[in-house]
């Protein structure tokens, strides 16, 4: 039986990301984490959510410059358990967003935003309980100096191998205190349960531990990684 969105998003909620991790580095998907620069406003941040896509570029002058999305572009977007993650293109010089925006999207249905650009009014977002994932803050306004260009498209984010992690729309992100990871819709429904199963062998794990036996017969008695399936659909 195929598991619905709202299912898998509802599991993947009560999971930890190094045991999601795990299993997707053991069934071929080792590029899956978003680097450790990429730091969240609040500790003890915790999300999953299905990704909202976004991107823009640096607001420059001249004939070839992507025109701006329409203002209510983003709210329009969201549904209950979206999260917005935006590719900055590489921007850092100023803010992508801040409190307001925050708010807005929160209200439309938002349950986290992830960017590598950086973001501004984090007093106030923290106030909101808003979960973000940045790749900093500043004071100053980015909206003189950048602007939304596309959403619902692909994007990438700097990820913890060194490359980018590509990130589509409709795909789920994980966020505890030891980051953020991205699984592909298209693996989801192996991915999750077979994180669950990795979840439940590590609870038998540290119960033979507490009982006294050593690490080298316990791990022997409950083999992590048997059970994960290869991933299709890689990417």
């Amino acid at each position: 039986m195929t598991a619905t969105a709202e299912d898998l998003l509802a599991r993947l909620a009560k999971l930890e990301t190094g045991l999601v991790s795990d299993v997707m580095d053991e069934a071929g998907l080792p590029n899956h984490a978003l680097s450790s620069a990429l730091v969240p406003l609040a500790a003890g941040t915790r999300f999953a959510g299905v990704a909202v896509c976004a991107r823009g570029e640096a607001a420059v002058s001249g004939g070839h410059a992507r025109p701006a999305l329409p203002g209510p572009a983003l709210e329009a977007a969201m549904s209950p358990g979206s999260v917005l993650v935006i590719d900055s293109g590489g921007f850092s010089r100023g803010a992508l967003l801040g409190g307001f925006v925050a708010y807005s999207l929160q209200r439309a249905g938002c349950v986290a935003i992830v960017t590598d650009g950086p973001v501004r009014d984090a007093d106030e977002i923290r106030g909101l309980r808003l979960p973000v994932v940045s790749g900093g803050v500043t004071p100053v306004n980015g909206s003189r100096r950048w602007k939304w260009t596309d959403i619902g498209v692909p994007v990438t984010l700097p990820g913890q191998e060194g490359r980018p992690v590509a990130i589509a729309p409709g795909d789920y992100l994980l966020a505890d205190g030891d980051g953020v990871v991205v699984i592909p819709a298209a693996v989801a429904e192996t991915v999750i349960p077979d994180s669950e199963e990795l979840a439940r062998i590590e609870k038998s794990i540290g119960a033979g531990l507490r009982a006294g036996g050593t690490r080298a017969e316990v791990f022997k008695a409950n083999p992590r990684f048997d059970h994960v399936r290869p991933a299709t659909g890689k990417r």
